[in-house]
């Protein structure tokens, strides 16, 4: 990218209002010698963003945003630098001045993008006039609207690219954007043939590349644009264009594995869905990700590979969460993926799979480290839980990372401070009253009893091993507890039981051990059983 004179830089930001240029985007109301409002870049009620326009600077109380006019329009507008001192130019009508090389590369990437978008406009005419790809979209259940709004397209099969382009595109031209093959003879073919058509965006609406479906038998089933001067597969986002046409800066964002899913969720109302091209995730998609949304969630098919997908991203996004982002996992029962449980459930049931399902990156890490390392014992809890404080590092300093740690301690039996002896009281009565013993199903009682609403959770008979509750929580849930039973319960040392989301996982992450130690158990006893050639015993 063209190197632009410090001087003239900072002549731009030195000359533009960032008052006027902020509250073209962002309401601001007008306190004393400064200008307040929400934060844009996290959710709030209280305004904490202010704007100061004699040190022409913002700053948000609330998540630490900070910077110039310049930041700003690139945090906000999603641009690189160039991009925002060029609008901020533009503005002041200034032209900025570029070395001949670098202004010769601008106008080449320029041209590039208008032959993508020549050659997507032919693909969009295309696709009216093939009943074979309209009967696919068709059924695969896509609206002819919806097919409009992704830019969908049709490359017929055969070589048609360079003749339909004519004098509109040079050959070579057409080669260095990917859209032909260029043989070592001289040959020229086009790359997509008899596929769906979908173009690839950047999230200011430049096509850079495009992916194709073949119809009918063929392989690949996906092919997507080589690597060009337009168009890197680890730093493109599908769907992310179309994503932003409805709200700049979502709740959420949604990842799942192709672009169809993108495509019937956006369909089926869920609009803030996007994938990413045909690669495992990179470190520059979650940070292209997170400068528009402060929530992440992977929605990945449950079987092996999705585990596997989602294991990777979850090591890619470690480094990243710093204070303020989230990042979550769903898993799609088994058979599902997101283009069938959206038409199966529609908008509401999948926005409420996505709520009840996705469980925070700490759950998942401790999760994962169960299922590759089975193992309750306690050399095995300490095994995991050093390995898991060992992905924890990688993390940014901060409060996130400080409470990911006691979540994971937790998850493998460090529940808090040991009980010493000296804490308890002292006096005439203390030899009376021991100290009340530790126990799962009282750490259980605990969040029930500070949390009712998780009482709920406790009363399927699927959640227990052979149907049956332990003792303590079938007086729970009987509502028969002695005095002795809560006495025990608040004696549980549960650092962050107060917040209910913390209380909520802590709860899933007792009660999935339970089960895989009873499911171990049960393996160990029919392995037994099979030694001995009898029928297991019974409980």
């Amino acid at each position: 990218m063209s190197r632009i004179p410090e001087a003239f830089v900072e002549e731009v930001v030195s000359r533009s209002d960032i008052v006027e240029v902020i509250g073209a985007r962002v309401p601001l109301k007008k306190k004393g010698k400064e200008f307040a409002a929400c934060c844009p870049f996290h959710q709030e009620k209280t305004p904490s963003f202010y704007v100061t326009p004699d040190k022409q600077f913002y700053h948000c109380f609330g998540c630490g945003a900070h910077g110039n006019v310049v930041g700003f329009l690139m945090e906000f507008d999603h641009l690189d630098f160039p991009s925002a001192i060029e609008h901020l130019a533009g503005r002041l009508g200034l032209e900025i001045p570029r070395e001949k090389g670098d202004q010769e590369k601008l106008d080449r990437i320029g041209r590039l993008r208008q032959v993508t978008a020549m050659a997507s406009d032919w693909f969009r005419g295309n696709l009216k006039q093939s009943s074979e790809a309209i009967d696919f979209l068709k059924q695969r259940g896509l609206t002819g609207e919806t097919a409009a709004r992704f830019a969908l397209g049709f490359a017929p099969a055969g070589n048609h690219l360079e003749a339909a382009m004519g004098s509109r595109a040079k050959p070579e031209e057409l080669v260095a954007t990917g859209l032909l093959i260029q043989r070592d003879n001289g040959d020229r073919y086009d790359r997509f043939r008899g596929r769906v058509i979908f173009p690839i965006r950047d999230p200011r609406g430049h096509v850079i590349g495009f992916g194709g479906r073949v119809i009918g038998p063929g392989e690949p089933k996906y092919l997507n644009s080589p690597e060009t001067e337009l168009f890197h597969k680890g730093y493109g986002v599908y769907g992310l264009y179309e994503s932003r046409q409805v709200d700049q800066r979502p709740d959420q964002l949604i990842v799942v594995e192709g672009y169809m899913d993108v495509i019937l969720l956006a369909q089926n109302g869920v609009a803030h869905a996007v994938a990413t091209l045909g690669t495992a995730t990179t470190a520059e998609q979650l940070d292209l990700l997170y400068r528009q949304t402060e929530r992440i969630v992977f929605c990945f098919d449950g079987d092996a590979a999705g585990r596997r997908a989602a294991v990777k991203a979850l090591s890619v996004a470690l480094p990243l969460m710093q204070d303020g982002r989230d990042l979550r996992f769903a898993f799609l029962p088994e058979g599902e993926d997101p283009d069938s449980f959206v038409r199966a459930h529609g908008q509401t049931g999948f926005n409420r799979f996505v709520e009840q399902e996705a469980m925070g990156f700490d759950r998942f890490l401790t999760l994962h480290l169960d299922e590759a390392a089975p193992g309750d014992d306690t050399a095995a809890r300490a095994r995991k839980n050093k390995q898991a404080h060992q992905l924890i590092e990688r993390m940014p300093p901060g409060s996130l990372k400080r409470l990911t740690a006691r979540q994971v301690d937790r998850h493998h039996g460090l529940f808090g401070r040991p009980f010493r002896e000296e804490q308890q009281a002292t006096g005439p009565t203390a030899a009376k009253r021991p100290p009340p013993a530790r126990s799962e199903e009282h750490a259980i009682l605990r969040l029930a009893l500070t949390h009712p609403r998780l009482t709920d959770r406790l009363r399927p008979a699927e959640v227990w091993h052979g149907g049956q509750p332990p003792v303590v929580i079938q007086r729970l849930l009987d509502d028969s507890l002695t005095a002795e039973d809560r006495q025990i319960a608040e004696a549980q040392n549960l650092v962050g039981i107060e917040n209910a989301e913390i209380a909520a996982n802590m709860l899933g992450d007792i009660l999935a051990k339970r089960r895989q130690r009873e499911a171990l158990a049960e393996k160990k006893r029919q392995q037994r059983a099979n030694l001995a050639g009898s029928p297991p015993p019974r409980d």
